[in-house]
């Protein structure tokens, strides 16, 4: 018996929806939709930074006004660094700056001028260090003596230009001249001429010399005597009596000698004769 043979029901076939072709008109209307949009988008995104900006600003504004009227910047402090000759008060004087004054206030420039006009600096920089001091810091001129006359001190450059006077000596390093018939100054910074000119001139020379050798911070004093002759005191208590310059020069080996071997307390007169005449102080 010959089983019938099911027919397998046909699959119906499922039609694909068609996609509707836009036209030119819908697409242009479709992306200038899109655009609107985004505009929108980035105009909130912008809108939203400068917010979050003045928010910002409003919040330090009103820190920094606070901080002013509680006197936070208000300056505290006025520092001097670098100065061995001009005593620290003098150069805050100088400055015009003064304590309790507002920070923000001060003209760093013009502090730097009224400081130069008054003081022989090779360097001067001054800072202002947030939130309440002030940094000056400078590098004085080096002189190479000191002038003492009508008890003052003149602190005198290599081309005898003025770097700072006073009542007593601040600086111990340099020799101290004496002897001098007058001493006529007009400002810082300009030359100074001191009485008798030749003898000083020759003075000068001697220090140049000693200075160009090393020797300038083994001095102590230099004196231009009633009679004629220069004394040349070390810091050892020695004194070296003298002529002029030449008859330095002519001796000025044996003074390295002495000087290298730290001779202590003794005169040693050069201006006798040919040969040093000594004797102990």
């Amino acid at each position: 018996m010959k089983r019938s043979k099911k027919k397998k029901p046909k699959e119906k076939s499922i039609k694909k929806p068609q996609h509707h072709e836009l036209s030119k008109q819908e697409l242009r209307e479709q992306r200038r939709r899109q655009r609107k949009i985004n505009k929108r988008k980035r105009l909130m995104k912008g809108l939203i930074t400068i917010l979050i900006i003045l928010g910002v600003i409003g919040v330090i504004s009103f820190g920094v006004y606070q901080a002013v009227n509680l006197g936070i910047f208000n300056v505290a402090e006025i520092e001097v660094v670098g100065n061995e000759i001009v005593d620290t008060q003098t150069v805050v004087e100088a400055s015009g700056i003064s304590i309790g004054e507002s920070i923000f206030l001060i003209d760093v420039n013009q502090a730097n001028y009224n400081i130069s006009a008054l003081m022989n600096l090779d360097e001067l920089e001054i800072f202002k260090i947030m939130p309440n001091k002030i940094l000056i810091r400078m590098a004085e001129s080096v002189p190479i003596c000191a002038v003492n006359y009508d008890n003052k001190v003149y602190y005198l450059a290599d081309d005898k230009k003025l770097i700072e006077d006073g009542e007593y000596l601040r600086k111990t390093d340099i020799p101290l001249i004496f002897g001098s018939d007058a001493v006529t100054i007009s400002e810082i910074g300009k030359e100074v001429a001191v009485e008798p000119y030749w003898r000083f001139d020759t003075v000068m020379n001697i220090l140049k010399d000693l200075k160009n050798d090393g020797n300038l911070g083994k001095i102590s004093e230099v004196r231009m005597t009633d009679v004629n002759t220069y004394e040349i005191v070390t810091k050892n208590g020695t004194v070296f009596i003298l002529w002029d310059y030449n008859n330095y020069l002519e001796n000025k080996a044996y003074i390295q000698t002495n000087l290298d071997k730290n001779t202590s307390n003794m005169i040693i007169n050069l201006a006798a004769g040919t040969k040093p005449v000594i004797k102990p102080r």
